[in-house]
């Protein structure tokens, strides 16, 4: 059973299977049109490809995304492969196809030079464990603004492709304690805030978009936020902030909250990273488990194995 590139015919024949799975509402044309836009993005193209499992005759048996992402492992440099959208078609089930196709793309990638191995699992961890996969618990926490009078006092601007460097240095200093994390390059920021942007602009009009922002100090972005919106939800897909108690994203939320005083106070929800201080301005309500569980499994020798305390990681990065 070889393992192929995903293209042509045989890409299509995998959409059309995988839409009604993780559609997430766009239409089917739409849903295309966001698969082939990620990986013509410049960070995609290099490190994103899709696989097939097929049979001697090149039927599908099974599929799934390939990431390659650079990481921090307990000091030290690597990177590992990200598995996403691991499919099996219906009459395909229950014979070990997604098993072995997962099988050879780690070993590929253990040949390569990989560290390790992660994917994000919504149909619980028993699977994946039989596969040598071990679950790193993150919390989903949900936010609330500490009440305080008067006007917030911050400049806060759209944020732009030349801030991506100074994104790029918040994130390496804000990580450097944890056991791991990406190593987020501009290019690679960049791919997860496009991926974000056209989600929204391919969904329904007015059911979703997704904001940019950062507080500057001279011609430097000294702290920002990425929020995905929904009506009144907003998920805070990653930020970053050089104050060290992080008060300049508070400050910055607080601002975009007060954009429409007459409205409800949006339901503020993230993945909140251990190392990552809640600024004075924001208090945690309250505490859950990620729905999709982080799952990692070594490819090398890299140590005990992870905790969520360990692990500095955004809901930007899901993959």
């Amino acid at each position: 059973m070889p393992l192929v590139l995903a293209q042509g015919e045989l890409l299509e024949e995998i959409l059309d299977a995988t839409y009604p799975v993780w559609n997430e509402g766009l239409t089917r044309a739409a849903y295309g049109q966001w698969n082939a836009a990620q990986m013509r993005t410049p960070w995609g193209q290099e490190h994103l490809h899709r696989f097939a499992l097929v049979d001697g005759r090149g039927r599908l048996l099974a599929t799934a995304k390939r990431y390659r992402y650079d990481v921090r492992l307990d000091g030290r440099d690597a990177w590992m492969c990200g598995l996403g959208a691991v499919f099996a078609p219906p009459e395909r089930r229950g014979q070990g196809h997604a098993a072995e196709l997962i099988r050879q793309l780690l070993e590929q990638e253990r040949v390569a030079g990989a560290a390790m191995a992660a994917l994000f699992s919504e149909i619980g961890e028993d699977y994946y464990r039989r596969l040598g996969f071990e679950a790193v618990p993150l919390d989903e926490v949900r936010l609330e603004l500490i009440e305080k009078s008067g006007t917030p006092a911050m400049l806060v601007r759209a944020g732009a492709e030349r801030d991506l460097p100074d994104i790029a240095a918040m994130h390496d200093v804000r990580s450097a304690s944890a056991r791991f994390a990406l190593r987020r390059e501009p290019a690679q920021i960049q791919y997860a805030l496009s991926k974000k942007r056209m989600f929204s602009g391919l969904s329904t009009a007015g059911a979703r978009h997704t904001e940019f922002f950062v507080a500057e100090e001279g011609a430097s972005a000294v702290a920002y936020v990425v929020i995905a919106v929904s009506g009144e939800d907003w998920t805070i897909e990653e930020a970053g902030d050089r104050d060290p108690a992080g008060a300049r994203l508070g400050a910055m939320l607080q601002v975009l909250v007060a954009r429409e005083p007459s409205q409800r106070r949006p339901v503020m929800r993230a993945w909140w990273p251990a190392g990552f201080p809640v600024p004075p301005q924001v208090r945690i309500a309250a505490r859950a488990a990620a729905r999709d569980v982080l799952m990692v499994r070594p490819l090398a020798e890299i140590g005990a194995p992870l905790r969520a305390e360990d692990v500095f990681y955004w809901r930007s990065d899901y993959f």
